[in-house]
């Protein structure tokens, strides 16, 4: 498309759509770009359109999940047609079938500019992270050499996946985000059943869904040294299940790292293998001691990344290390209790908080959902704490609210608890690894807030 001179502003729509499954999906409409203005101030308002497709449930009624979430539109531009820029992401409500209108200031003086954007539906069940940072990530495979593992998988290996979330500059033109979950995983109707989802749509919906992240980008620009946080996923879970909070506070300029446990549902590795993890989760039975051996291992390996590795070589801050877990894994509370190099533990809605009767006394917060599944537990861990030690719980807020599964199904108004959510641990992490005086959240899900 031309517009009047002196400067030429040519429309493309470049991508692939995503496959149509009969009986399942109706045809959506491709992400295009559908028309283009040159304001007096010679600036160019964009306008881009598409729509998700319908899904049909087994009993043939229209039930479109993916209203309920979001959808990604990466623009990119380019003066001649061979050097391609990323000039924004824009994100849409898949509920609001407005066009969605961009306006490229940097067309002002351009005696041409082209513009294309991906046919690709990028749907994201996750709102916009906060921080000033995009989202780099990368998975690793790794291996422990003290140790066999013949409790991890079967077959017996003692190597397994670790994933980073870090800060990184906005990627460049031609990528695109990275899946929210790997595909087996995914796509598996026992893991969902296992974790109290529901298995038809997380198998029809989950494999289809990006994060805010992209794959193996440099880290943003600069020498900063960024600070850590190692992630302990819940009992039968995985290293990505609680993306989205890994996702917000790496925009914030952390590191997170998360590595599958001996008691995860099952690990994907890149040469294909899919293996299942060993737990029983009708008996709460995991492996702490391998848990905790984990982290141990986790804590050696950045200590060898940060001096040698291609990407976080130098920009690891290992005197500013905390710990996150979850469910099952309350038991970092004995990683953050015995290991110096660990400064505070974050926790929500965890268990094996008892490991050691001295409690804790480092920096601690512990969140709880409405259910007091594990009430009694964490408040021993907060009775025994000297000082610097927060209790919380979150109104509206279940067992599974800090993980994913609360942006896939909830509705929009009920995500409000995993928000509630994020801003405490955003503040705890802030507080006792930056060193910041943030002020306490004021979301009004928080509520029986005890201090110390």
């Amino acid at each position: 498309m031309k517009t009047m001179k002196p400067t030429n502003l040519i429309l493309f729509g470049l991508g692939l759509l995503l496959s149509v499954r009969s009986g399942v999906w109706a045809q959506p409409v491709p992400h295009h770009l559908s028309g283009l203005t040159v304001l007096p101030d010679k600036t160019a308002m964009l306008s881009l359109e598409g729509s998700v497709s319908n899904m049909f449930n087994l009993t043939g009624t229209i039930s479109n999940q993916f209203m309920q979430m979001f959808d990604l539109y990466p623009i990119e531009a380019s003066s001649n047609l061979l050097d391609w820029t990323r000039l924004a992401l824009l994100l849409r409500p898949n509920n609001d079938l407005n066009p969605l209108l961009f306006q490229d200031t940097n067309a002002v003086g351009l005696s041409q500019c082209f513009y294309r954007a991906p046919t690709n539906h990028l749907l994201t069940a996750f709102p916009k992270p906060t921080g000033p940072f995009a989202v780099g990530t990368v998975d690793r495979v790794m291996i422990d050499p003290a140790r066999t593992n013949l409790y991890r998988y079967t077959p017996p290996t003692n190597a397994f996946m670790v994933t980073f979330w870090y800060p990184a500059d906005p990627p460049v033109a031609g990528i695109l985000p990275a899946a929210m979950w790997d595909q087996r995983f995914a796509k598996d109707n026992n893991a969902a059943a296992a974790l109290g989802f529901d298995a038809q749509w997380t198998r029809l919906v989950a494999p289809k869904l990006v994060g805010h992240r992209f794959g193996a980008i440099p880290l943003a620009a600069g020498s900063s040294r960024h600070p850590v946080i190692l992630f302990s996923h819940g009992l039968a879970g995985g290293r990505k299940i609680q993306s989205q909070v890994a996702e917000e506070l790496a925009s914030h300029g952390y590191v997170v790292v998360a590595m599958d446990h001996p008691d995860c549902w099952a690990t994907e590795f890149p040469d294909g293998r899919y293996l299942a993890g060993r737990f029983q989760v009708a008996t709460l039975t995991g492996d702490v001691p391998g848990r905790l051996r984990d982290m141990q291992f986790l804590l050696e390996a950045l200590v060898a990344l940060n001096q040698s590795d291609p990407l976080f070589a130098s920009r690891l801050d290992l005197d500013r290390i905390g710990v996150y877990g979850i469910s099952f894994g309350g038991a970092v509370v004995e990683t953050c209790r015995s290991d110096d190099r660990v400064q505070c533990a974050a926790l929500y809605d965890v268990m094996n908080v008892q490991l050691n009767s001295a409690g804790l006394q480092k920096p601690f917060l512990v969140a709880l959902g409405e259910s007091n599944l594990f009430y009694s537990q964490d408040q021993w861990l907060f009775g025994k704490a000297r000082t610097n030690a927060v209790f919380l719980q979150i109104r509206g807020a279940e067992h599974s609210t800090a993980i994913d599964t609360a942006w896939l199904w909830q509705t929009p108004q009920g995500r409000s608890p995993a928000l509630a959510i994020n801003a405490c641990m955003l503040w705890f992490f802030n507080t006792y690894l930056k060193g910041e005086t943030p002020p306490f959240p004021t979301n009004p899900e928080i509520y029986n807030v005890q201090r110390k």
